[in-house]
Parts: structure tokens; C-alpha cells; sequence
């Protein structure tokens, strides 16, 4: 019998002890999440991209949710050199996927290297973190826009159809020529059709 109520008493004692091991393993992790700001994932366009024109959208992904709202995001651009010029930008939580920040840079941007700057505030606690996301312009226009490399060349097609109407006018007045000449054109004299009177 007391053997018996020893067995018992040391299975709740480890049940116990457990107990108390996976609770403060929770504890632990959850304190660990708590104080870990969110960090950039990954980025579209890749940071550090080198683009012909500038981006439409920058999508940057998070490794936590992100708190919606005008204070809980900021996001700045700046371009690199003398004259550092700093503009607001717009963006927005993805409604869809909380982990996912949408950028919008203007599209009137020149050759140069850009930075985008964001201070984001984590969903989960509140903590925030800041960063950069950055990309380079090579180029104000694709290679080809508004230089008629895309389209047909209109000078030339114009230059091509004078050539047609023109040949084709030489070698009509060729053929008429020749067809006089052989006696094979034109029409009657009056001389040859009129009944002769006397």
C-alpha cells in the first residue's frame, strides 16, 4: 500500500515537473517573438536591382504581421548624391497577407541610385523596425521607347510607297508608248471610220 501511494505520488510529480517545463518553454518562446522586431524577408523587384525604368510596385514580405494605419508605416525614398531630394511614399498592409508591405514609387524617376526607407510596427506587439530597400535606374527610358524601334519606320514606308506609285506611273507610260509605237493602241482616226462621199 505505501509503495502503491509512492508510484502515484511520483507519477504526479513528473506530471507536474512536465507540466512546468512546457509552460516555461512557452513562456520563453513567446517572450523571444515579443522582443524580435520584424524582419525584411524578402523584396519584388530584389533589392539592390538594377531596372531600365522605375518600379511600378515594390512588394516587401516580413517575417511577422504588420499593424495597419497611417502612424504604424513610413516609407521614404531618397536618391543617393548631392542633391538628396526625400519624398513621402505611399504604402499599404496587403488586406490578404498581413506579412506583406506594398510600395508605390513615383514613375518619374531619372538615372540615378534610390533608396526606399521604411519604419513599419509589428501587429503581434508593437515593436518597430526600421530599414532600407534599394534599387538603381540605368536608364530614364527603356532602350527603343519614342525612338520608332518598337513600330514601323514611317520614312521608310513612305519612301517605299512613292517608289511604287512612281514605278508604276514609268512603266505605264512605258507600256503606252510601246503599244503606239507597235500600232496596237489607240483608237480610230476620224479619217479611217467616215464613209467617203462623192
Amino acid at each position: 500500500m505505501l509503495i502503491e501511494h509512492h508510484g502515484k505520488a511520483a507519477k504526479r510529480s513528473a506530471l507536474a515537473a512536465a507540466a512546468f517545463a512546457v509552460l516555461l518553454l512557452a513562456a520563453l518562446l513567446s517572450t523571444r517573438s515579443a522582443l524580435a522586431d520584424p524582419q525584411l524577408v524578402r523584396a519584388e523587384p530584389p533589392t539592390e536591382s538594377v531596372l531600365t525604368d522605375a518600379p511600378g510596385q515594390v512588394d516587401m514580405w516580413f517575417d511577422q504581421p504588420l499593424a495597419r494605419g497611417s502612424d504604424a508605416t513610413e516609407v521614404t525614398l531618397e536618391r543617393e548624391g548631392a542633391s538628396t531630394q526625400i519624398r513621402p511614399l505611399y504604402a499599404a498592409v496587403d488586406p490578404r497577407d498581413p506579412t506583406r508591405l506594398i510600395v508605390s514609387p513615383p514613375q518619374s524617376l531619372d538615372k540615378g541610385d534610390y533608396v526606399i526607407k521604411w519604419r513599419i510596427t509589428s501587429a503581434e506587439d508593437g515593436s518597430v523596425s526600421e530599414g532600407e530597400y534599394a534599387f538603381s535606374i540605368s536608364s530614364s527610358a527603356p532602350a527603343g521607347a519614342g525612338s520608332g524601334e518598337g513600330g514601323p519606320d514611317i520614312l521608310f514606308l513612305t519612301l517605299i510607297t512613292l517608289a511604287g506609285v512612281g514605278g508604276g506611273t514609268f512603266f505605264g507610260l512605258l507600256l503606252y508608248l510601246g503599244r503606239r509605237a507597235l500600232g496596237l493602241g489607240g483608237h480610230p482616226t476620224t479619217e479611217g471610220t467616215l464613209p467617203q462621199h462623192h
